[in-house]
């Protein structure tokens, strides 16, 4: 470990709650480190100005799944290539634009070009290894009481989307690169639409919360409070969790979950999840048994063809042909006839003329109804993995036999990860419990803490894009001094929403922000590049904004229509033609607003000059 490395390392500090709006001790350091790097940069560039006038710049990144991540991958992958990722002192992120940041500071050691270009490699790979993130998932739930579906969500984002488990911490990205900075939202906070207790920021320093001023050491976080003072310390939570809790988009409305089933069911599709180490691709689930004529035969169980036959049957939901679907509902009807009742019963009452007349738009609605069902009423029909339909008696069988079929049944069956995922995972869909913390305000007696957040026990952080799709509220902390904010929208309705999102919560939050017009939703079909909304006073940041899909790297309002309909937040994972197109899309918006981002870096220096002379100003009207 390197020197800077060493001092830039999170001390082992009080472990009480800080209340407070400024930033704290270990940041400011960091800050002030970070800052010489960029005076070097900007010495590099032609432009010398003290350390002190040195502009405090934030990147925003957006939300949007998995577009908003291969979006920031491709506007970092441009920034770096131009040379402009050492002016950032801050970089942010929100939803899908975490899975980004948490992969690009996974390796410190690597300049953030060549981070860049070993994640574009490896995205591009169509491996995924769910036998990891099975493993991780067995064990959190063994370490950690409050599991639920976030767990599940963060070990799926990190293997199937990015297709990396990183289990180092938060609290260990403390490097050179920008400051990192993640949101979430309390769930309750914003069903309440409660705006100074909603937002939540987590730092490799300090997680709180951005409006109330209340903070803890992020090696705190999911540790046991009471009155403010640590009560219990738990093993902090890992980036993979991380990604779980601020991709759980999901998480707010249970009518969300036909989508969060698909993804389950998903898992059985690929064979490293019902293949154990050294098997072939779906022997797993399979059973030796010692039948009469004294052959041993393998024989697939009656819960584990259930599993096969619905991921067949989501394979083929997009599919026209419904004879497709009909034999596989037809086979699931006979495994399951008086194991599931309810609406189980739609398989074997299912007539075939009928089904043949169906639209595809109601196979579909009926696949997501039957695949839920089948969730719900799990204990029926896996009650044990090892079918008893098929049991035949072991009389007559040597020992020898025995011992050789009890041998090759703990082989086969040495990972039984597609019964851990039954017994353990489809039990959280009925709950519908997202991102269960301990609360570090639990008990906390302070005017400025509300008693309504002081009384809870546990708090549930989901996915911030659930209340305003970029990461505003930590960067309009006052305390934080930003002068520049690039702002990248990869949303996918109206590309301003974010920013006036953001007004509205600085106007509530009596914080400074640049006007913005009305009239630029105009423009939303058909949106520029880039817009530049500047600060009328110092202390006002200046905000770029840039819309992934715009007028400069689309033919048109036409194509940006496709691209939009093309790229929607619920697209099933890009293969390799579409993850470059949009990669090149992201890019070339940096590419083409290379010069008006140098340019406000430098009126940004101005800004930062004329902070010096300002004693205070009156908030601006907004």
């Amino acid at each position: 470990m390197n020197s800077t490395r060493a001092m830039l390392k999170p001390k082992d500090t009080l472990k009480t709650v800080r209340l407070s709006h400024s930033i704290n001790d270990e940041e400011i350091k960091y800050v002030t480190l970070r800052k010489t790097l960029i005076k070097k940069w900007l010495k590099d560039q032609g432009i010398n100005c003290e350390l002190e006038d040195v502009p405090n710049i934030a990147l925003l990144g957006s939300g949007g799944g998995e577009r908003a991540a291969v979006g920031m991958l491709g506007s970092l992958h441009q920034l770096a290539q131009d040379n402009l990722l050492g002016s950032l002192l801050y970089m942010c992120g929100v939803s899908g634009t975490t899975w980004c940041m948490s992969s690009l500071y996974s390796d410190p050691a690597l300049l953030s070009k060549e981070r860049c270009d070993e994640m574009i490699k490896k995205l591009k790979d169509s491996t995924v290894n769910l036998s990891k993130a099975v493993e991780w998932l067995k064990l959190r739930k063994a370490q950690n009481q409050d599991f639920n579906l976030t767990d599940f969500w963060g070990a799926f984002t990190a293997s199937y989307f990015m297709k990396e488990m990183h289990t180092r911490c938060l609290s260990e990205d403390a490097n050179t690169k920008p400051y990192p900075i993640y949101s979430a939202i309390d769930l309750d906070c914003h069903r309440q639409d409660d705006t100074k207790g909603v937002w939540f920021e987590m730092t490799p320093y300090e997680s709180g919360f951005s409006g109330l001023g209340a903070f803890i050491p992020t090696s705190c976080l999911g540790s046991q409070f009471e009155g403010g003072t640590l009560r219990e310390k738990r093993k902090e939570m890992d980036m993979v969790l991380l990604q779980g809790i601020c991709g759980s988009a999901f998480a707010d409305k249970q009518v969300n979950n036909a989508y969060v089933v698909k993804k389950i069911w998903s898992l059985f599709g690929d064979p490293p999840v019902l293949s154990s180490a050294g098997s072939d691709p779906g022997h797993e689930s399979m059973r030796l048994e010692f039948e009469s004529t004294g052959k041993v035969e393998v024989r697939e169980c009656v819960p584990s063809q259930v599993v096969r036959c619905v991921s067949e049957l989501i394979m083929y939901t997009e599919d026209p042909d419904p004879l497709k679907t009909r034999e596989v509902i037809t086979t699931l009807g006979q495994l399951l006839n008086g194991l599931v009742s309810s609406k189980g019963e739609m398989l074997w009452n299912m007539d075939s003329e009928r089904w043949k007349r169906t639209s595809l738009e109601e196979r579909k609605k009926f696949i997501e109804t039957v695949s839920l069902e089948l969730i719900l009423t799990s204990d029926s029909w896996a009650k044990d993995w090892k079918d008893k339909r098929y049991d035949h008696a072991n009389e007559g069988m040597s020992a020898e036999l025995r011992n050789t079929t009890d041998k090759m049944s703990f082989t086969i069956s040495q990972f039984p990860d597609g019964l851990w995922i039954v017994k353990n995972i489809f039990p959280l869909v009925q709950t519908w419990e997202w991102g269960t913390t301990s609360n570090f305000l639990f008990k906390f007696q302070n005017t400025n803490v509300p008693s309504s957040m002081a009384s809870k026990e546990k708090i549930h952080l989901v996915d911030a894009g659930l209340k305003m799709n970029s990461p505003y509220p930590p960067v309009l902390r006052p305390s934080r001094e930003v002068d520049l904010i690039i702002s990248l929208d990869f949303s996918e309705g109206d590309p301003f929403e974010t920013v006036f999102s953001a007004k509205k919560y600085a106007r509530q939050q009596k914080v400074p922000f640049p006007p913005v017009k009305e009239s630029v939703r105009d423009e939303k079909d058909r949106p520029q590049g880039c817009y530049v909304f500047e600060g009328r006073r110092p202390e006002e940041p200046t905000i770029m904004h840039m819309p992934l899909f715009n007028l400069q790297n689309c033919k048109g309002e036409e194509e940006i229509k496709k691209e939009r309909e093309k790229y929607t937040t619920l697209h099933q994972h890009y293969d390799e033609p579409e993850f470059e197109h949009l990669l090149k899309k992201a890019k070339d918006n940096m590419k083409n607003n290379k010069y008006r981002i140098l340019v406000q870096i430098i009126m940004a220096i101005q800004r930062r000059k004329n902070r010096k002379s300002v004693v205070r100003w009156p908030v601006s009207v907004v």
